[in-house]
């Protein structure tokens, strides 16, 4: 039947034993990341030690006394930033959840029209509520108020709160979480499903019974690719359903639903490919398992799907540059938090998980390939 016909006819089998199992893949797709979103997202409720950098031009007592009432409680922790410049710098990495610009002349014009400047971060947004919370609660003491500025202008008060747009504003700290497991469980589903679907052949006698046929060998190895992408992103899907029902959003709207899907797409397949290289040198579905889950696990964490990679320690920055799933997690997260994924990122993203897929799919032919020659 050709390559494409072998192929169809195969991630149809694939299919069939899918069906038969509904039951269990539907509740296995449903439970992994309802624990993860129950989980994960309490951990957001209520962050203490909230880091926020302040700059102090003034050195008045209005500003320390200022100062001082920032750090009465163990909401936020106070890093003091010489410039406003260091301190954006700051920001901008994530290191900081808020920026407090303390400006020269202050303490002499307390009570007036003094201004304390507040840009604030709301890719996190739960340590942004507390940073915003206790910023304004020190400024009420001072007898002041905190006004919100907008994009169009600055709003007068003692306090002007101007916000980092590029976050996105509208976000919540779900979003976070569920970005991050999205990408994690398709990765995850990719490998173990992809894998475990070819051992199980080989060890029933399946894939040697294949062999023996005029079947097409990269039919084979397409057909697993496939069902691994499929049953991965179906996954995904469940828990991206279940993260908008606890509260999670896709900021972008219906184009960054799509390019949403687009990525965890690229992620399954590229994921599926690696499991196929693995599967075929490994001997045992035990060892596949503890090789499998000690690659995965750690490429997660280090792609910043539980933290920001800006708090890693910098002897991982190699490892994380090399990732693909860094790319593909901070992509996603634009998507549902920022509110946008420029076209540019969008493209260098797509090369890079292509790129990967190329190479995990040469890989598992080369090594399927050899394996299939001592079965054949």
């Amino acid at each position: 039947m050709g390559l494409l016909g072998d192929t169809y006819t195969l991630f149809l089998r694939e299919m069939l034993i899918f069906k038969k199992n509904i039951t269990m893949n539907i509740a296995r797709s449903l439970m992994f990341p309802l624990i993860f979103i129950l989980v994960l997202g309490s951990f957001g409720s209520s962050p203490k030690n909230v880091p926020i950098a302040v700059v102090n031009y003034d050195n008045g007592l209005g500003a320390l006394r200022f100062i001082n009432l920032l750090q009465s409680g163990n909401n936020v922790e106070v890093v003091s930033a010489t410039t406003q410049q260091q301190a954006m710098a700051l920001l901008s990495k994530g290191t900081v959840a808020a920026v407090v610009v303390i400006p020269n002349g202050f303490t002499q014009s307390s009570g007036t029209e003094g201004t304390i400047y507040v840009y604030l971060d709301n890719s996190q947004p739960q340590s942004t509520a507390i940073a915003s919370a206790t910023i304004s609660a020190a400024t009420s003491q001072l007898g002041a108020r905190a006004a919100t500025s907008s994009l169009g202008g600055q709003s007068r008060g003692l306090v002007s709160v101007i916000t980092n747009y590029a976050y996105g504003a509208g976000s919540n700290y779900i979003s976070f979480v569920v970005g991050g497991l999205l990408v994690m469980v398709v990765s995850f589903g990719a490998v173990f499903t992809a894998g475990f679907t070819m051992l199980s052949d080989r060890e029933l006698g399946n894939l040697k019974a294949f062999l023996t046929t005029p079947i097409n060998k990269f039919a084979i190895l397409l057909s697993k690719i496939f069902y691994g992408t499929f049953q991965s992103f179906f996954s995904a899907f469940v828990g991206l359903i279940i993260g908008l029902m606890y509260g999670a959003t896709i900021a972008a709207g219906v184009i960054g639903f799509f390019e949403l899907i687009w990525i965890i797409f690229l992620v399954g397949f590229g994921f599926s490919a690696m499991a196929i290289a693995l599967a075929a040198r490994a001997k045992q579905l035990q060892t596949y398992a503890l090789v499998g889950q000690t690659i995965i696990m750690p490429l997660s964490f280090l792609g910043g799907a539980f933290v920001p990679t800006t708090l890693l320690p910098a002897f991982l920055l190699p490892i994380v540059e090399v990732n693909p799933l860094t790319y593909a997690v901070n992509a996603v997260r634009d998507v549902m938090i920022k509110g946008y994924l420029p076209t540019a990122t969008l493209v260098s993203v797509s090369a890079i998980l292509l790129t990967f897929t190329a190479i995990m799919t040469a890989l598992a032919f080369i090594l399927f390939r050899n394996t299939s020659n001592q079965l054949a």
